[in-house]
């Protein structure tokens, strides 16, 4: 049938066609309404509400380190972190603002009639400006962060790769939810990834600025698009760090005493200990604890993400999950306002048992500019320089609850920062001493042998062990006495009693002990005493090994020998000899200057374990040591006491006095404090060869052999209560003579202990003296 006669006019056949257009059109979009309503719906739905959904989190920051008087060792002081956009980061954002540009200029119509080679000419011709742009914050980041252009681009490259790798997990999520409900198609290019929030936000590039340099940022960012971004933040900071000392001389050996105070100026102030924290974080932080789950994609709040500051060090590592809070969080709806908080959670406060000004106090004892820690001619030590600085290490606890006060190490790990390559290589500033290095203990471990000897029944308290300069008749060169020697006449003691014995350090009365009980059974007192495995101080973590392996490293436990040391030993037909020197603490024996204080203050409890810690007991991770322990006989303790008492305090004690090679000056009591009682035993304790530079190259190229590493190990109280109260041990390498050397500088700890009012008799109960006086307040 004709068209025409049905729709007989030209108007209503056009009429006709414009009503099918306009259907079609209809049901083409109805099509497209339904599609993206219904088809699309739940997907086009949660991208408008993710668009809508603005996410802010919120900082925390760490809690305190206080020392036992509540003083302030490290806290967060406020700074702010620079934030970039995550396409500028990705440098998107450059070619999309120049597109936007041009497109804008030439005019949508005439843009659409380009070509797409015409299209990337324009957007190339406008990219300049863009760029100029980006360098203009990338250069300010660079001047204020001081790094190069490679650290910059590392900074970068970390921020794609977390962003990325979150971007896979959320597209994955996104597929597989897509594939659920449609299915999939044989060259699946039906889905489309949305971009997700993080690719959407500022990301933190350069942390912990000032407030100068945020507000910098801040007019920077008006000027750059808000490209830029300042968000407040944290920065860890030590207000004890540096500060100074008064140290009063008039009681120090003569060649270095003076009526004139010397103000000490000590930095690094417990930093090993203390530790120190860093604003990178490192592959094993997000191993750990990341901030996006990678499988799930759920958020932790605890977890860690650029700009995060995480302990590296010491306490802060050691306690670092105590330290750290929880960001907090606002997710807000931009079309209505509505916000849902979650506030941060601060990190909790550690209680320390040091006293930050004893610790001040016995660093500037230790310092190199005092004289204490230098070669002196008094010092005897024939192989090294007069004036050559000696490194140390000091400990001293509370008898009684084996708290440690004061800890020191030195060089500090600020003074090794301060090096040069070459000394840091010999100094190894960054091992704490008391804790992390091991020594032969020498003669300061008789105390130990005299008991596992009495306890063991291998010998009587009261019994006297003569003493012959020589130990071996057939071999008078070898396992000899001190005095057994040409300088000293080749002396005997003669017999001696225990107490005697320990006063004069009469090595044959010890070979005697150690043939007596042999290897194993020292190995196994040494061991109920704390050696061979770490007290546990506060400061062990666990850090990655070799595969899937974890260590335990922050502090290390010295060596005994075990099952299969001994049997190594028999094997070689050493085994009667080590067990001789071992009665004087030489062979396969090491320990660290707090498990020699540790060991003194179990002797001066009676045996009873209580092992040394740094921090208060209801915030330790872990318990105390449960080692095995059980009393000691009160007459052991008795004459082991009145043997170190008569080392320092009887004229015939090998730490009694100082003999001068000027005949001109009197002999000079190392011990020298009113009002205490010492306990106390020197070492001499012979020392791994030395690394020296031979060539004044600044480049260490030989070893010297022959030295000896200096001792002074002992127990403090006041003449009324006498008995006692802290443990001291000091140690100075290649020292020599333990008496000369670490002998004066365990004397001025007393006296520090003293002025502090721990012992009474010192400044505290006498405002005229000035001995170890603080100048001023900690600088911030």
């Amino acid at each position: 049938m004709d068209s025409r006669k049905l729709i007989p006019s030209m108007f209503h056949r056009r009429l006709v066609l414009l009503v099918v257009v306009m259907a079609l059109i209809v049901a083409a979009l109805s099509m497209q309404i339904l599609r993206l309503s219904v088809v699309e719906g739940a997907d086009r739905r949660s991208e408008a509400e993710a668009r809508l959904d603005r996410r802010i989190y919120l900082p925390t920051y760490r809690g305190e380190i206080r020392d036992r008087h509540g003083r302030v060792l490290a806290r967060d002081r406020a700074s702010y972190d620079v934030a970039v956009r995550y396409d500028v980061i990705t440098g998107s954002w450059i070619r999309d603002r120049a597109a936007r540009q041009a497109r804008r200029e030439i005019g949508s119509n005439r843009w659409n009639q380009l070509s797409p080679e015409e299209r990337e000419s324009e957007i190339d011709q406008r990219e300049d400006a863009w760029i100029t742009m980006t360098d203009r914050l990338w250069s300010a980041i660079q001047r204020h962060g001081e790094f190069d252009e490679l650290e910059l681009e590392r900074r970068r490259d970390t921020i794609r790769s977390e962003v990325q790798s979150l971007a896979a997990i959320v597209w994955e999520q996104q597929r597989v939810s897509w594939e659920n409900r449609f299915g999939t198609d044989d060259e699946g290019s039906s889905f489309r990834p949305r971009p997700i929030r993080e690719q959407r936000e500022h990301h933190v590039i350069l942390p912990g600025v000032d407030a100068q340099v945020a507000y910098e940022f801040q007019r920077l960012s008006r000027d750059l698009e808000g490209i830029v971004e300042v968000h407040d933040a944290s920065r860890r900071e030590n207000p004890w760090g540096s500060i100074d000392v008064v140290v009063n001389r008039a009681h120090l050996p003569r060649p270095l005493r003076s009526e004139t105070p010397v103000l000490v100026r000590v930095d690094g102030i417990a930093d090993h200990i203390l530790g120190s924290v860093r604003d990178e974080i490192w592959a094993e932080d997000v191993n750990r604890r990341p901030f996006v789950h990678p499988r799930t994609g759920e958020i932790d709040l605890g977890g860690y993400r650029p700009g995060d500051i995480v302990g590296s060090r010491g306490i802060e590592l050691a306690f670092e999950d105590r330290l750290r809070g929880k960001r907090g969080v606002i997710n807000e709806r931009r079309d209505t306002g509505e916000q849902q908080r979650v506030e941060p959670v601060p990190g909790k406060d550690l209680d320390l048992t040091l006293d930050i000004l004893l610790q001040a106090r016995v660093q500037a004892l230790l310092s190199h500019e005092l004289g204490l820690t230098r070669v002196q001619s008094w010092h005897q030590n024939d192989q090294l320089p007069i004036g050559r600085p000696l490194n140390s290490a000091a400990v001293v606890l509370d008898v009684q609850t084996g708290e440690v006060m004061a800890m020191v190490s030195m060089p500090t790990m600020e003074m090794g920062s301060r090096m040069s390559v070459s000394r840091r290589t010999v100094d190894f500033p960054w091992v704490n001493r008391a804790v992390e290095a091991v020594y032969p203990p020498g003669s300061i471990i008789k105390p130990l042998v005299l008991t596992a000897a009495v306890e063991e029944g291998r010998h009587a308290i009261d019994q006297p062990i003569e003493c012959t300069g020589h130990y071996y008749e057939e071999h008078q060169n070898i396992a000899r006495c001190w005095i057994y020697r040409e300088r000293f006449g080749y002396q005997n003691h003669g017999p001696l009693r225990a107490a005697e014995a320990i006063a004069r350090s009469c090595n044959i009365y010890f070979y005697t002990l150690g043939d007596r009980l042999g290897l194993a059974s020292l190995g196994h007192w040494f061991t109920r005493f704390g050696l061979g495995q770490p007290l546990d101080l506060g400061l062990l973590h666990e850090h990655p090994g070799d595969g899937d392996t974890t260590v335990r490293v922050g502090e290390v436990g010295g060596t005994v020998p075990d099952f299969e040391a001994v049997e190594g030993i028999r094997r070689r037909g050493d085994l009667a000899f080590a067990s001789v020197i071992m009665g004087i603490g030489q062979g396969p024996v090491t320990w660290t200057p707090v498990q020699a204080a540790n060991a003194y203050a179990t002797i001066a409890r009676g045996g009873i374990v209580r092992d040394a810690t740094l921090v208060r007991d209801e915030q330790r991770l872990t318990p105390r040591s449960s080692r095995e322990h059980s009393p000691l006989s009160p007459r052991l303790v008795e004459v082991i006491l009145e043997g170190l008492r008569q080392s320092v305090e009887e004229s015939f004690g090998t730490g009694y006095q100082i003999r001068f090679d000027d005949r001109d000056l009197p002999p000079h009591r190392i011990m020298n404090v009113p009002g205490v009682i010492n306990w106390a035993k020197t070492g001499t304790a012979q020392a791994p060869g030395l690394r020296v530079d031979s060539t004044g190259d600044g480049v260490p190229d030989s070893w010297m052999t022959g030295l000896s590493h200096a001792w002074f190990v002992g127990l403090v109280g006041s003449e009324r209560r006498r008995e006692p109260e802290y443990a001291i041990a000091v140690i100075v390498e290649y020292g020599g003579s333990g008496g000369r050397v670490a002998g004066p500088i365990a004397n001025e700890i007393v006296r520090a202990l003293q002025d502090e009012g721990y012992l009474e008799g010192g400044a505290v109960a006498d405002a005229g003296r000035v001995s170890g006086r603080v100048e001023g307040a900690a600088r911030p």
